[in-house]
């Protein structure tokens, strides 16, 4: 797995909606949007930085029997804009994973024990860093797919993670939304009749207001999105066919152009084998210090008058004998060359 470490790979309503500061929910109060609507557009500023945390329980029943397990993960992650891509369109976004922890139950038969599965799974992604690209109206342009050199189990987890890097896009239209707004996309992913996975289906998105959350307050669009989707593995030996639907309750901050925050509740139905009830939660957050803060001033202890870099009052004296080398030899340390590298970050190959 070393060579694939890196790949580039939406409350109820108050009972009177119109009245302004209506409180709609926990840290939710609805503000009224401006008559010619609300533009949503993602920031996509080339060094811009997000950070989020995903959490993702489900439970598996099986379809012949009355059996059960159940999986889960939670994982950090730290989105960085890197620019426009030509190669496969729109920006190429750097997701990197940190803080992993994977539970997940296995079948008695399973040729590894769950805590060594879990152990595994949890090293694969931590520090994993994964190229993919989208525009500025969320739409994801390209994602990577799996290496090929996987056990079944641990593509599923893979997986899942990878598809968890959408949580910080919905697709949103061009124009200016007001409150009620409805829209449709087609969502297709991969190629069709194709080795590897293809996915196509129906997503029905609507404005469901326009809020003001958290300290200091943001305005946010509450946004509903249902989809519904077939998914189709196809390898060597032949296809598989999974069906899901789910709803996303997500906030859009609008000022700041980002996703906030993202809830998903999903159904998938493998005919035959299992039906699986998941939850995904994840909050997103831009870092102030990443929107245009100016960056902290560097600071110099440089006492010497003579030195290149001093600044101060004092002169430097002609007959200034330079500071005398210590024991060994070597200059002193305010006449070193900087250290410019860096131990390479945790779980990084």
């Amino acid at each position: 797995m070393a060579s694939a470490r890196r790949w580039l790979l939406a409350v109820l309503l108050c009972a009177a909606p119109s009245l302004p500061g209506c409180k709609t929910g926990p840290g939710l109060t609805k503000v009224e949007a401006p008559a010619e609507g609300i533009s949503l557009r993602y920031d996509l500023t080339p060094g811009q930085v997000y950070q989020g945390s995903v959490r993702r329980s489900a439970t598996i029943r099986a379809a012949s029997s009355a059996t059960s397990s159940s999986q889960s993960f939670s994982f950090d992650l730290t989105l960085t804009v890197r620019g426009p891509d030509e190669a496969h369109g729109g920006t190429a976004v750097t997701a990197r994973f940190s803080a992993v922890s994977v539970k997940w139950s296995l079948p008695p038969s399973f040729p590894v024990s769950v805590a060594e599965f879990n152990r595994t799974a949890s090293q694969q992604l931590q520090g994993l860093e994964v190229d993919f690209n989208v525009d500025d109206t969320g739409k994801i342009l390209h994602m990577p797919e799996l290496p090929e050199d996987l056990s079944a189990e641990l593509r599923v987890v893979l997986q899942q993670a990878l598809d968890a890097l959408e949580t910080a896009f919905l697709t949103v239209p061009a124009h200016p939304l007001k409150g009620g707004d409805t829209w449709k996309d087609d969502k297709k992913r991969g190629r069709k009749g194709k080795l590897g996975r293809y996915s196509e289906g129906t997503v029905t998105s609507k404005v469901d207001g326009f809020y003001k959350t958290g300290e200091p307050p943001l305005t946010v669009a509450r946004l509903i999105t249902d989809t519904d989707e077939t998914e189709i593995t196809t390898t060597s030996s032949g296809s598989h066919e999974v069906k899901k639907q789910s709803t996303i309750t997500a906030l859009f901050a609008t000022d700041q152009r980002y996703l906030y925050s993202y809830t998903n509740e999903e159904q998938i139905f493998d005919a035959g084998n299992t039906n699986t009830f998941a939850k995904t939660e994840v909050n997103w957050s831009k870092p102030v210090s990443q929107t245009g803060a100016a960056p902290a001033a560097k600071v110099q202890d440089i006492s010497d008058p003579c030195h290149p870099d001093y600044v101060g009052a004092e002169e430097c004296g002609s007959e200034a004998a330079p500071p005398a080398p210590p024991a060994g030899g070597e200059p002193p340390a305010s006449s070193q060359p900087p250290t410019t590298s860096a131990p390479p970050p945790s779980g990084k190959n």
